[in-house]
Parts: C-alpha cells; structure tokens; sequence
C-alpha cells in the first residue's frame, strides 16, 4: 500500500496540483502560453460556410440577431454547397433586408445539428432556424447517423463545454452523451470534453456505475476545469439574445418568371438522357445506370432518432423552426417509394410540434418534375426558388 502512495498517488496530486498552480496563475499562465491569432479565422459576416471548425467569430455569430433585423439561419448538407444565385443564403440577402446564412456541407445530419443548436439553447427562443431534411440520411448506411469526423467539424470543443456547463437539458444532454458514447471508439485522440462525455454517460447507467467512475469524472471535471482557465475562449457566452423582428420589404417578385427561365434553363442542359439530369452529371456518374433506396425500420433508424430529438428540442425551446424534405430523383431511385413510410413519419412528427414545411420529395416518376434537380439528389435553380418562395412567404419578408 505504501508503494502504491509513493508511486502513483503521490506523483498524481502532486502533478495535479502543478498543473492547477500554473492554471491559475495568470504571469505564469501568460508567459508558457502566448496567445496566437487565428490564421485562418472568418469574419462573422458570412453568409455560408462549410462548417465552424472551431472558429470563434463563427461560432459567435451563430444564431445571433442582426443590428437591424433578424437573421435567418440555414442548416443542410451537401446541398449547400451550390455556387447558385438562386440558393437562398445568396438570393435572400440580395433582394432582403432580413439576412440568411448557412451552415452545412455533405455529412452535416440531425446529431450534428442537434448538438449545435443544444449549444446554444440560450439562443432558440424564437429564432428562425431552416433545417434541410434529405431523405437520404434516413436510408442504408446514413440511416446509423453522422460520422464521428464529421460531428467534429461542426461541434467544438468550446460547443461541448457548454452543453457540459448547462443545468436545465438534463434529458438533452444525456441523449448527447449516449450518442457520443457511441461514437467514442471512432475518435483519435479524444478531447478531454469529449472523454468526459462518455464517462458521464457510462457512469448514469448504475449507482455502481456512478461510484467506479466517480474518481475518473472527478479527474477529468478539475482538468476541463483548468483547460478553460488556459483558455478562456473555450466558455464563450451564451446569454440570452434579444430577438428583433424580421424587417418586411415592398418588394414584389415574377416568381412564374423565374420558375419558367429555371425550368427552361435545366432542360436546356439536359440533352443525352430521359431522367432530367444534367448531360456532363449523366455521363460522368448515371450513364445508363439506375439506383435503389434501401429503406431502413423505425426500431433500427439512428438518423430518425436523432430527427425526433432535434424536433423536441426546437419545440421546447421555442424556436421559429421551418423544414425542408429535399427531392430525389425517382426516375433513377427506381424503388423510391420505400421511403414513404419513413417519409410520413418525419411529416407527422413535423406537423406534430406545429412546425411549418415543405416536401419536395416525389416518389411518383408519373407526378416528377425533372427540372426540379440537377442530378439525382441535389437541386436545380427551379428547386431553389422554390425553396426561396417558402422563406419568403413563411416568414414574411414581404408586405
């Protein structure tokens, strides 16, 4: 027993105690630790990045209200990766006073969303939040959830510490853990957050569970503790944001126009094949070839799990939450219709929480408008403003 004090107890706090010294001590802290700034960091002004990547001016900006009037934010995936005029983050801010912006690149699913906007819960209470649904999350492999690397290109650490700090998402949080857990064996070299995390979501599952892991929570608690005292940057705030109404402009705009023109523009485009894709995407990609969807039960769905918790929590925190459900293209998906029953789901729980939204999704090829995508799965010009229409009419940017 004494060995073991001697030799590993003993080293430990004194370690401990080290470390929490040099913590505290601001010269000392200051002096081993000079402050670089960042070299890649985005100015808050964006209206679309790929992901936050940890960049603070970013991550601040995040659901905050504009000096003016509200800002609209949009959350999808790889869809927003278009450099189109007609996508909403270029075509809202140009005609609007209300801007919007937009994060999301392939990848970016409900668990990744879910957990940015539980990070900043403060800020939900009526602001206007658009998530994009694609119903391809919700089959096949995408169905078991975002990827491990992914999540983390969207959810900091300075976004886990503050999901860890909050006191009032106790069911939120645990649902965070667990689906941390989950993913833990895929992480290289875990933050201390995310290491937290998953012992606090092994040590709910028991009283005995509670008290092995106690020592390890304790542990990694004090060493989060100090890591925000070496970075301060890591406990951004969180308060409450002052809402301002959505400024409403007397602007009048020829949506058959830009529909027709659209429309006209994918056909032109579209030459080589019957599917309504576009000719340089069919011959790279399709080429003849047709595609199935591998629907996937309600019991084994993660993605729609992750949908239901995202959902509940726009609803508990007030948010003024609209959804978009993305087509695909059911003359290449040639099983499409397995996804109804999927799709009906997301609908109902929707309309269930009082959400507004808008389907886009036809599995009928009879009913299809093929000017509606580009290729199978991501959107025309047509497809966007039909998109920009429902912005504009459900939140009321025009008088």
């Amino acid at each position: 027993m004494r060995q073991i004090v001697i030799v590993f107890i003993l080293p430990f706090i004194i370690s401990l105690t080290t470390v929490y010294f040099i913590a505290s001590d601001r010269e000392v802290n200051n002096f081993l630790f000079k402050k670089e700034p960042a070299a890649n960091a985005v100015k808050p002004a964006f209206n679309f990045i790929e992901n936050f990547r940890s960049n603070p001016a970013c991550e601040e900006g995040f659901l905050k209200s504009g000096d003016s009037s509200e800002i609209i934010f949009l959350l999808g995936s790889s869809e927003l990766t278009s450099s189109s005029e007609a996508i909403p983050y270029n075509f809202i801010p140009d005609h609007f006073t209300t801007q919007l912006k937009a994060i999301g690149h392939a990848g970016n699913q409900c668990f990744s969303m879910y957990a940015q906007l539980l990070a900043n819960d403060q800020r939900l209470k009526n602001a206007p939040v658009i998530i994009i649904l694609s119903p391809g999350w919700f089959e096949s492999k995408a169905s078991r959830g975002v990827s491990s690397d992914i999540f983390l290109e969207f959810v900091s650490e300075r976004f886990l510490n503050r999901i860890i700090k909050s006191k009032n998402n106790a069911e939120y949080n645990a649902y965070l853990y667990k689906r941390i857990a989950e993913l833990f064996s895929e992480l290289n070299s875990p933050s201390l957050e995310l290491k937290l995390i998953n012992f606090k979501h092994y040590a709910s599952k028991s009283f005995i569970h509670k008290t092995i892991y106690a020592p390890v929570l304790f542990c990694d608690d004090i060493l989060v503790h100090l890591k925000e005292k070496l970075i301060p940057e890591l406990m951004a705030d969180n308060a409450i944001v002052k809402r301002l109404p959505i400024a409403p402009d007397h602007l009048s705009l020829n949506w058959d126009s830009l529909y027709a023109a659209s429309k006209e523009e994918v056909i032109r485009k579209s030459t080589n094949n019957s599917l309504g894709i576009a000719d340089d995407y069919y011959t790279l990609y399709i080429h003849g070839k047709t595609g199935r969807t591998e629907a996937v039960s309600e019991k084994f769905n993660v993605e729609l799990e992750d949908f239901k918790m995202l959902i509940k929590l726009l609803k508990e925190k007030q948010a003024n939450a609209k959804f978009i459900i993305s087509p695909l293209n059911p003359l290449y998906y040639k099983n499409l219709k397995a996804l109804s029953p999927t799709i009906n789901i997301i609908e109902s729980e929707i309309k269930k929480n009082g959400f507004s939204y808008l389907n886009l999704l036809e599995t009928d090829s009879a009913k299809y408008e093929k000017p509606i995508l580009h290729d199978i799965m991501h959107m025309s010009d047509y497809g966007w403003y039909k998109i920009d229409h429902f912005i504009i009419d459900t939140y009321h940017l025009t008088q």
